[in-house]
């Protein structure tokens, strides 16, 4: 009889019906803890996934967020749990022991593979590459090989395009088109023999971790200083990295923010991967978790309230960090002496450059006139700022600088490009006028803010932010004026022309500052 009633169980699951008769032969049967453990350790797996899964600070894998995404855990439960033989004991100690236990397991693993892969390697003279231990932090660890010297390989070129072609059709990749739309104009090319030595591809492979193979390569942005691009690397199986060009200074920069202080933030952050000095010269190479999301629109009203807080919680953060004294000094007399510097090449140009047209020398004047206005106003400047605690500084908080990620927690503001962080007043992040500023929420940052400075008002950071919009325009002057030269006046079409675009917002700024003074 008992045959015969699991025999009608299999043909009852065959026919696509749940085999109750099996069920309660298996719930007759008295089932040992131990028994009861290994029965429940599926469900207690799934479980594990989605607890690890809604932690801020692990990144699952792509099969897993792809499993945790489609994964609809009151399906599985009832199964399961009849399954298990369930008891009071089952689902107050076993089933939640085996949950914590998976867990624990999936929770370290992740971690350990996220501190492996943050790797900063730096290229020494004579073709050697040492590992550095960066400081102690709560998303990295320290890197192998310590002290050891490895010499660098050349590169082997003898790999076909055809080769090259056939593994990135496998990647799902066209070396014909773009991957994915981007904000600017890019190239992407196949790894031909020629680009297998490109720097990009070979600043990548000496990391000693993720060292997967890049099977195409995208060129980025408007970039046009080719001493400083900006790349996309595919692999074989859709994995992409950010290789970035920098200066020195600024990738030492980068590594602080994104190695050091960034974990500290509880928000969704870019993920590094590596820093590669070059032997020669004044640049590294800077490898970034790739950012791709929505863009940010300034236009709409939870995504500025999402900067808001955001960057409340990023200066919020500083304020116990140490990070004063190892970034650069971002109080109003460093735009001060840009401004006085600025305004000094500007009045040479209008004495001495033969070049320039009746149209021309109109908007310098213009320029030259607010650049007066606002120097008279910096002692009340200062003292607006005063009331702000000095924290972190993005320095280029720009809507090209920040993307939008939907994920299981929501919404979350991915900021990059912090090569010109600093310390000290943060009102140039909170910027409302300029062009491309992010432009975010300021009754959300107050409010994020008050946390630790219960005494700041609405009011003194609209007044911070009004600061905050001139010391940004007077950095877009710097980098407008950067292109002057004499000579052909070719050299002043685009600086009088970004001039010209700034001219009016230089005086709208003045003027709201004015009424914040009134």
């Amino acid at each position: 009889m008992k045959v015969m009633n699991m025999s009608e169980s299999v043909h009852r699951l065959v026919r696509g019906r749940f085999p109750d008769d099996l069920l309660m032969a298996l719930r007759s049967r008295r089932c040992r803890p131990s028994l009861r453990a290994i029965i429940s350790a599926p469900l207690a797996v799934l479980l594990a996934v989605e607890v690890v899964g809604a932690a801020d600070n692990i990144d699952l894998p792509d099969e897993l967020q792809f499993l945790v995404s489609h994964l609809d855990i009151a399906t599985y439960i009832p199964i399961a749990v009849r399954f298990a033989n369930p008891n009071w004991a089952f689902m107050l100690w076993v089933l939640p022991i085996n949950t914590l236990f998976y867990a624990s397991l999936l929770f370290a693993y992740l971690s350990r593979r996220d501190r492996r892969a943050n790797v900063t390697l730096h290229l020494l003279p004579g073709g050697c590459v040492a590992s550095t231990t960066p400081a102690p932090s709560t998303a990295t660890g320290v890197l192998v090989r310590d002290g050891e010297r490895q010499t660098i390989e050349s590169i082997s070129t003898d790999t076909s395009k055809e080769q090259m072609q056939g593994r990135a059709a496998r990647a799902g990749v066209s070396l014909l088109s773009p991957v994915r739309p981007t904000s600017g104009p890019l190239t992407l090319e196949p790894l031909t023999e020629q680009l297998e030595s490109q720097p990009a591809t070979m600043a990548w492979k000496q990391l000693l971790f993720e060292r997967w193979e890049p099977v195409a390569i995208e060129k980025l942005g408007h970039r046009r200083r080719k001493s400083r691009p900006v790349f996309r690397l595919h692999g074989l199986h859709g994995e992409t990295v950010i290789a970035k060009r920098c200066p020195k200074e600024r990738a030492q920069v980068e590594r602080i923010i994104y190695q050091e202080f960034l974990p500290r933030v509880p928000l969704r952050t870019i993920r590094f991967r590596g820093v590669l000095e070059e032997p020669v010269g004044e640049f590294s190479w800077l490898f970034l978790e790739d950012a791709a999301s929505e863009p940010y629109l300034p236009k709409l009203p939870h995504h500025r309230a999402l900067a808001g807080r955001s960057m409340g919680e990023v200066h919020l953060a500083s304020l116990s960090a140490n990070l004063q004294g190892r970034l650069p000094g971002r109080e109003p007399g460093y735009y001060l002496r840009w401004l006085r510097d600025s305004r000094a090449i500007l009045v040479d140009h209008l004495a001495h450059n033969t070049a320039m047209v009746t149209d021309d020398t109109e908007v310098f004047r213009k320029v030259v006139a607010h650049l007066d206005v606002a120097e008279t106003l910096w002692s009340e400047i200062e003292e607006i700022c005063g009331v702000m605690p000095r924290t972190l500084v993005h320095g280029d908080f720009v809507a090209k600088n920040v993307r939008v990620r939907n994920g299981r927690g929501g919404l979350s503001l991915l900021v990059f490009d912090w090569g010109y962080a600093g310390w000290g007043v943060p009102g140039t992040d909170l910027a409302q006028l300029g062009k491309h500023v992010v432009n975010p929420d300021l009754g959300v940052y107050c409010s994020v803010m008050k946390r630790a400075e219960p005494h700041l008002s609405l009011a003194q950071i609209e007044a911070v932010a009004a600061c905050g919009s001139l010391f940004r325009l007077v950095e877009e002057v710097r980098w407008a004026r950067s292109y002057l030269k004499f000579g052909s006046r070719d050299y002043l079409i685009k600086p009088v022309e970004t001039l010209r675009e700034y001219e009016p917002l230089l005086a709208k700024a003045l003027e709201i500052l004015k009424g914040v003074l009134a």
